[in-house]
């Protein structure tokens, strides 16, 4: 069978999804207007042709809990519609999304478009997950309600009605091509979560012991060996908060910058990549906007190598 990479068409479809249903206290919502006005499209179109496709829109955040403790179930699901319906509209024509939230919840609907163009085109799907959180909660487990605490375990079929209904399909992802880095944060009920499901979680301690490009290596590998094409979710509370303050939700002792800058790169220049989240920024707890510049720098990064592999496709072609 001809192994194939993710479509190469060279151009990239901007998405915002400026909410923070999942959890109104993270600032999130203010996320994708921060990055436009710092500069996001004139700093990316050095990178790669870029096409701005606007915000996704949905209802408020609520707040009110429901007889399971969860908040905002309907209100997360129609903004991850929403979110699902225009990636899937820059896979149709050809483009790899690039998701700018807003709240990790968001990261369901963007999924949930990749799974299903995969389907389409018969190949397996995997999940990169770089989070400081597993997000891998159920309604039962959770400890806060919030649903950006949920999408994971979504993507992997477990949880609410609400949820699971965003795909056409479920699971999206099948734990087992789930790999989540830099973790660090996990609520014990959402532990068991992950264990009963064989999720391959490395925390931070498996990140500074084999460093990211050797983590990532054996992701690609395992991609490139099964056809299988790649999503990544990339939440920036997942970097130390000493260099990305303004997001909802920091932990300490996360990685650094350097570690995430190549890992984009890399990421890029595997060529794999159908569509990336880079989610959670919160503008009114950054300093002196370092981490939307960091979050531009990810995503020039990962544009650079995107572009440095469709040329040597070319090439080879």
């Amino acid at each position: 069978m001809q192994m194939m990479t993710a479509r190469r068409t060279g151009w990239f479809g901007l998405i915002g999804a400026p909410t923070d249903v999942g959890h109104t206290d993270c600032g999130a919502a203010q996320g994708p207007a921060a990055l436009r006005e710092a500069g996001l499209l004139r700093r990316l179109a050095g990178a790669a042709l870029v096409a701005d496709m606007g915000d996704v829109t949905g209802p408020a955040y609520e707040g009110a809990a429901g007889p399971d403790g969860s908040r905002n179930l309907a209100q997360t699901a129609a903004w991850c519609a929403a979110v699902r319906d225009r990636v899937a509209r820059v896979l149709a024509t050809g483009g790899t999304p690039l998701l700018l939230g807003g709240d990790h919840a968001m990261a369901l609907g963007s999924v949930a478009a990749s799974a299903a163009y995969a389907a389409r085109l018969g190949r397996p799907l995997h999940l990169l997950w770089v989070d400081a959180h597993p997000d891998f909660n159920t309604p039962e487990t959770s400890p806060s309600g919030n649903t950006h605490g949920l999408p994971a375990a979504s993507i992997c079929g477990l949880g609410a009605p609400e949820l699971l209904a965003v795909g056409a399909f479920t699971p999206l992802v099948p734990p087992g091509r789930l790999t989540q880095i830099g973790v660090r944060d996990i609520d014990p009920g959402e532990a068991a979560n992950l264990a009963r499901a064989g999720v391959c979680l490395h925390p931070m301690k498996a990140v500074r012991q084999r460093g990211m490009p050797a983590l990532l290596a054996d992701l690609l590998e395992r991609v490139r060996a099964e056809n299988a094409l790649l999503h990544v979710s990339f939440d920036l509370d997942v970097l130390d908060p000493a260099l990305a303050p303004g997001v909802g939700s920091p932990v300490p002792d996360g990685l650094d910058r350097e570690s995430a800058l190549a890992a984009l790169r890399l990421l890029g220049d595997s060529g794999l990549v159908m569509a990336l989240d880079l989610v959670e920024l919160a503008p009114r707890h950054d300093r002196e906007g370092q981490t939307a510049e960091l979050a531009m720098a990810l995503l020039t990064g990962f544009l650079a190598g995107e572009r440095g592999a469709l040329a040597a496709a070319r090439v080879a072609a």
